[in-house]
């Protein structure tokens, strides 16, 4: 988490945040790189996921539209954590910071199964990635028919925010704003560009009984398919140091598999698929600004040093993790 945000999380805003929708709460977070996520327990020992946001992240309104989306998803079918209402019958609450600056709290459940931890699991082959290809075919499916919402932002939106952050390097900068611009001539129908997930790589969701079950949904914009499918491909290659001919005979495999699973629920042309490495070059931009925001004024890890080096001279070299 941002420094500045650091500043002003409490103890009191958390326990206040788990009394409004009638939890108790663990004061170790499960994660704390966009937001605060800790884990919670309802009077009847069921487990949930407490959410905080910091104002400075996302608005209420935004969030409240993730959550619309979540829901409806759930209804139709999807296997997703499903959000909560507080006491007010709120999705989301509101607790205001010191500094004038505002969290907002959500609630979900606590997804079945557990997270594929990476690419030397037993669980990592191909009938995961089958199940995750049909899990993120049937989330296009249904966002085909989900009204047009005007509080969830579009990729281009949020991808210009962060290379816009980039002003220290100019020539990084200006690499990011040539791959938005390539994306941006891509067309855009309904059949291949809605409200996605965003974000779908292995620690986003849980996996048991041969199933998904997807969480996070803080990143969702509208968006083309072809981002999350390249998202996968793109958080599988990162995993290990392997060399490049490795990393494009896995890749190739893993895509068969992926869109055996995607077509039983929708289908694209394959001229979609052909343009999966422009999207992981954006996620190379996206990611790095990322992580240069998070360590602001603060130490880098020796982990994230090594982790932003590579993925800067792929930007500077203008070329995908994976291209073939």
């Amino acid at each position: 988490m941002e420094l500045a945000v650091e500043k002003v999380f409490t103890k009191e805003i958390l326990q206040e945040g788990a009394k409004r929708f009638g939890v108790t709460v663990m004061e170790e977070p499960l994660g704390d790189f966009e937001n605060y996520i800790f884990r919670a327990e309802g009077e009847d020992r069921t487990p949930y996921v407490l959410r905080l946001t910091h104002s400075s992240h996302r608005t209420y309104k935004q969030i409240e539209a993730e959550l619309d989306f979540l829901a409806y998803l759930g209804k139709n079918g999807a296997k997703v954590a499903a959000p909560h209402r507080s006491k007010n019958a709120l999705f989301v609450e509101s607790l205001q910071a010191t500094d004038g600056t505002s969290f907002y709290i959500s609630l979900f459940d606590y997804a079945k199964g557990e997270r594929v931890k990476d690419v030397d699991s037993a669980v990592w082959n191909d009938t995961l990635f089958y199940a995750w290809g049909k899990a993120i075919g049937q989330l296009h499916r249904l966002t085909m028919d989900y009204p047009k919402t005007e509080n969830r932002i579009t990729w281009m939106e949020d991808e210009i925010t962060v290379i816009d952050m980039l002003q220290e390097d100019k020539e990084l900068q200006e690499i990011g704003y040539e791959v938005v611009a390539e994306i941006k001539n891509l067309p855009v129908t309904n059949h291949t560009f809605g409200l996605i997930h965003g974000d779908i790589h292995h620690k986003n969701f849980h996996y048991e009984n041969e199933e998904l079950t997807i969480f996070d949904f803080d990143d969702a914009t509208y968006n083309y398919f072809a981002h999350d499918i390249a998202m996968i491909l793109y958080y599988s290659a990162l995993q290990k140091d392997w060399s490049e001919e490795k990393k494009v005979m896995f890749a190739r495999h893993q895509l068969q598999v992926l869109r055996e699973g995607y077509e039983t629920e929708h289908i694209l042309d394959d001229s979609v698929y052909n343009t999966l490495p422009l999207f992981m070059r954006l996620r190379d931009v996206a990611l790095y600004g990322t992580i240069m925001k998070k360590f602001h004024g603060k130490e880098m890890p020796e982990y994230f040093q090594t982790l932003t080096n590579g993925i800067y001279k792929r930007i500077l070299a203008r070329k995908a993790i994976v291209e073939w």
